[in-house]
C-alpha cells in the first residue's frame, strides 16, 4: 500500500475502511486523531496528547506514565495492562474500553466518563476519581485503596472483591443508586 493511501485510511472513520489495526502516521500524535491505531507496548511516557482521539485503538501494555491525556476520547480502545500511573485523564471519555489489569496509581480521573469499562484487577490506588462516572463498570478485584471517589457515580458497577481501604466515598452514588454519606471512608455508609 502506498504511503499517501495509508494516511487517508488512517484518518477515515473505522466504518469507512473496516480493517484491523494500523500503524500511526509519522506526524502522529501531532494530529491527535487516529482510528484503530496499534500503539501496543509503545513508550508514551510524559507525552502531551490533550484532547487525543483514539477510537478502537490498541494501547495494550503501553507505558503512559505521567502522560497528559486530558479530555481524550478512547471509545472501545484496548488499554489492558497499560501503565497509566500519574497520568492526567481528567474529563476523558472511555466508554466500553478494556483496562483490565492496568496500573492507574495516582492517576487523575476527575470528571472522567468511564461507562461500561473493564477495570478488572486494575490498580487504582490513590487515584483521583472525584466526580467520575463509572456506570456499569466491571471492576472486580480492583484496588481502590486510598482513592478519592467523592461524588463519583458507581451506579450498576460490579466491584466484587475490590479493595476500598482508605478510599473516600463521600457523596458517591453507590451501585444501588443511593448516595454515600459524608465521611464514608473505606466503605459506603448510605444516606437515609
Amino acid at each position: 500500500m502506498k504511503r499517501g493511501l495509508f494516511l487517508v485510511l488512517a484518518w477515515l472513520p473505522a466504518w469507512a475502511w473496516g480493517g484491523g489495526f494500523v500503524t500511526p502516521p509519522p506526524e502522529w500524535p501531532g494530529n491527535k486523531w487516529c482510528v484503530k491505531c496499534d500503539l501496543s507496548g509503545a513508550d508514551l511516557r510524559r507525552v502531551e496528547m490533550v484532547g487525543v482521539m483514539l477510537p478502537g485503538s490498541n494501547l495494550a501494555g503501553a507505558d503512559l506514565r505521567e502522560a497528559n491525556l486530558r479530555g481524550g476520547r478512547f471509545f472501545k480502545a484496548r488499554l489492558a495492562k497499560a501503565n497509566l500511573s500519574g497520568a492526567n485523564l481528567q474529563e476523558a471519555r472511555m466508554k466500553e474500553c478494556d483496562l483490565g489489569g492496568s496500573i492507574l496509581k495516582g492517576t487523575d480521573l476527575r470528571r472522567a466518563y468511564l461507562e461500561q469499562v473493564n477495570l478488572e484487577g486494575a490498580d487504582l490506588a490513590g487515584a483521583d476519581l472525584r466526580g467520575a462516572t463509572l456506570e456499569g463498570a466491571f471492576m472486580r478485584n480492583s484496588s481502590l485503596a486510598g482513592a478519592d471517589l467523592r461524588d463519583a457515580v458507581l451506579f450498576g458497577a460490579n466491584m466484587t472483591g475490590s479493595d476500598f481501604s482508605g478510599a473516600d466515598l463521600s457523596g458517591a452514588y453507590w451501585f444501588s443508586g443511593k448516595r454515600c454519606r459524608a465521611g464514608s471512608v473505606g466503605r459506603c455508609e448510605l444516606e437515609q
